[in-house]
């Protein structure tokens, strides 16, 4: 099931892949954001499966929000 939030001027959507060899869910989000009137976006994944895809979700719109609050090393949004 596909979340989105908005969070400091980016929008934030995760769309959980299932893993249909093991039946886990890996979190899979893209952000968006506006800048001149130019829409950018960027994908990220992270390490680990979860069992459900409210799971993955959840865990996936935090790992959103760690990144544009620049707490994920490597991994930055514009």
């Amino acid at each position: 099931m596909a979340k989105r939030i908005r969070y400091k001027h980016y929008c934030i959507n995760s769309l959980p892949l299932r893993i249909l060899t093991s039946g886990k869910w890996e979190l899979h989000i893209t952000i968006f954001w506006e800048i001149e009137n130019i829409m950018n976006m960027r994908s990220f994944t992270a390490p680990g499966l979860y069992d459900t895809e409210d799971e993955a979700d959840l865990h996936g719109i935090a790992y959103g929000q760690r990144i544009v609050d620049g707490k994920v090393p490597g991994e930055t949004v514009g």
